[in-house]
């Protein structure tokens, strides 16, 4: 081998991990703002789907008589 053919497939082995690395993170950066997406839209999702229970138990609760539109309180 000549030390030519050696810093050849030394470039090539420095090119391959450096891509490797490349990738490797372009998919962590990729993975982590997607996560971060889907957590807003599941803590959306669970704020809305508790207001729509608490609505729902107000209302039974109202026409119970248990509580009183205005007020909030027992009538």
């Amino acid at each position: 081998m000549t030390l030519d053919s050696i810093a050849l497939w030394l470039g090539y082995g420095v090119m391959l991990v450096g891509g490797a690395l490349l990738v490797a993170a372009m998919l962590l950066a990729i993975s982590l703002v997607l996560s971060a997406k889907v957590n807003l839209i599941g803590k959306y999702l669970r704020f809305h789907w508790d207001l729509k229970t608490l609505r729902n138990t107000m209302r039974t609760l109202e026409t119970e008589g248990k509580v009183s539109k205005k007020t909030g309180v027992k009538a």
